[in-house]
């Protein structure tokens, strides 16, 4: 029986793995046997399942978090599983998702929601349950919150924001007179600023000052979209389905990836955390490395990217705790599904802990976050976020960084020329764009 023009149209199973195929992904999909109705599955209704992605430092603080809900909650059993990061990841969550036979809560990724298909491999949130247990759109970021919502709809509550940073070492940009009166890196605007203060601590620590991967094509990808972003531009329409790229501006932006590299700013392929260990100056890449930099025991700062090009922003995803589609949805099961993300949101001061941003605000106010080193340096990246572009070839392991950090990555490293680079993304994007979504469209039977 055909379904009505009412009812959500859900992705097949055949339809799902020629998705996967095209993700790259098959052969990591892995037994999907277990997938038994959520009734049987969930024993009863204080008994769900959390999937994450969540491994290293990250998954040890969440695992301590859910120890405490656990312990705060008696009455509620949490099984929680981690698995493989990545496209293996999102293909299990889709495929169970599909068979309306997912866990009760699940992470995603904010740039995969959009594409994630809301209403067929996700089901949305009681937005009066979630309230109920302490959490409203007020307590956090418009824009986070509204990014997680489609059609009206909140398909992911916002747990924090991972953004890209400014690591800086303390003792040498002191050296070099970097440091205001709080110990803290000075303003850095504008290009010139910039590569001057890498002169000046090029001279400090005799090598080369800033550790930034130009083989790499996600870092190339990050640090493109944070920069290019300054320069007020857009990538892609508000839709999503238009490209709105700026060749001037993206060629400036290229320009000076190169020129990190020509100059030997940056020497491409350096363990970053060895680099810095080492005495390094600067390193751009992801808030988690301030976990290592700590264990390691460095003295260093970190802040979001300095404003080279007139708009603060830097680049940033999110993770979002979701709920998996399952048939039937309701009852008490989802009732504590929604209290446990709530309590994840409230109780996110031990996620800051991991480095990343919380998203629920009264978390960013909290003195004791406040007093968190380097954490609260860079809070201000909430404020400042540069998403991936509104396309389900976008986010955190995906196609469109991949194909398009290529093009990125062969400019930074001078292989073609900047203007070459810009035609280059031009093209990946219009390839892109002309691709069928495999996890959100419905294929002929």
């Amino acid at each position: 029986m055909a379904p009505d023009s009412s009812t959500p149209v859900r992705p097949s199973r055949r339809q799902l793995l020629r998705g996967a195929a095209g993700f790259g992904a098959l052969a990591a999909l892995g037994p999907l046997a277990a997938c038994g109705s959520p009734a049987a599955l969930a024993g009863g209704d204080h008994r769900i399942r959390f999937w994450n992605l969540f491994s290293g430092g990250d998954g040890a603080n969440m695992r301590g978090m859910l120890d405490d809900f656990r312990a705060a909650h008696p009455g509620i059993e949490v099984e929680d599983t981690t698995l493989a990061w990545g496209d293996r990841y999102y293909t299990k969550l889709a495929m169970a998702g599909a068979g309306g036979r997912a866990p009760e809560v699940g992470v995603l990724h904010l740039g995969r929601l959009g594409g994630f298909a809301p209403g067929r491999l996700l089901d949305a949130f009681d937005t009066d349950l979630l309230a109920a247990h302490g959490v409203r759109r007020e307590d956090f970021n418009t824009r986070l919150w509204d990014r997680a919502t489609v059609d009206g709809r909140l398909y992911g509550l916002p747990l924090d924001i991972h953004p890209s940073l400014c690591y800086y070492n303390r003792p040498a940009c002191e050296s070099a007179g970097l440091l205001d009166e709080r110990g803290r890196l000075v303003e850095l605007a504008g290009v010139d600023a910039f590569l001057a203060a890498l002169d000046e601590v090029r001279g400090v620590i005799g090598q080369s000052p800033l550790g930034w991967n130009a083989l790499m094509a996600g870092e190339c990808w990050w640090t493109f979209l944070g920069l290019y972003t300054q320069t007020g531009g857009e990538i892609l329409s508000a839709d999503g389905t238009e490209i709105a790229l700026d060749d001037d501006r993206a060629e400036e932006v290229l320009a000076l990836m190169a020129r990190l590299v020509a100059e030997e700013y940056a020497i491409p392929g350096q363990d970053l955390v060895g680099y810095f260990v080492n005495g390094g100056g600067f390193v751009l890449f992801g808030n988690w490395l301030t976990v290592d930099f700590q264990h390691a025991g460095l003295d260093f700062g970190a802040m979001p990217y300095p404003n080279l090009f007139g708009v603060p922003a830097t680049q940033a995803e999110a993770h979002c705790l979701v709920l998996p589609h399952q048939r039937g949805r309701g009852g008490g099961a989802n009732e504590v599904a929604h209290q446990l993300v709530a309590w994840l949101s409230r109780h996110s001061l031990d996620w800051a802990r991991a480095s990343h941003v919380p998203a629920y605000l009264p978390v960013l106010a909290d003195p004791a976050y406040l007093e968190m080193e380097p954490q609260a340096e860079y809070r201000t990246a909430m404020e400042m976020a540069a998403f991936d572009p509104p396309a389900w070839f976008f986010g955190t392991s995906s196609r469109g960084q991949n194909e398009v950090g290529h093009h990125l990555s062969a400019a930074a490293m001078g292989t073609v020329s900047p203007a070459e680079g810009v035609a280059g993304i031009r093209s990946a994007l219009r390839r892109l764009l002309d691709t069928r979504n495999p996890f959100g469209e419905e294929s002929a039977a």
